[in-house]
């Protein structure tokens, strides 16, 4: 995952993809898996935040993870992008985040 985000953002200021990078897992099923996994451990970070300035990095990191996970879903099989939604979207892992953080 990280060669793929370093060879396609090479023009990305580097405080943006070193934090895209560092919250790669060490293991996960598919690239577009770890790139959505990393978007959400940002997002987690994000909403235990204060809402100040030191989120918006983690933030903006986690939506470039995020479209870069439908991405990588959408050139390996774009039947999968629907899987990858249902799975990682508001209706799964990111919905369920958002929730425990609300008290929902």
């Amino acid at each position: 995952a990280e060669a793929w985000l370093r060879e396609r953002l090479a023009d990305a200021p580097p405080v943006l993809l070193d934090a895209m990078v560092a919250a790669l897992p060490y293991h996960a099923e598919s690239l577009p898996d770890a790139l959505a996994g990393a978007a959400l451990a940002l997002y987690q970070q994000v909403l235990v935040g204060d809402g100040g300035r030191e989120d918006a990095l983690p933030l903006l990191a986690a939506d470039a993870l995020m479209t870069h996970a439908f991405e990588a879903q959408a050139e390996l099989d774009t039947g999968g992008v629907a899987r990858l939604a249902a799975c990682w979207g508001a209706h799964g892992r990111l919905g369920e985040l958002a929730g425990s953080t609300t008290g929902s």
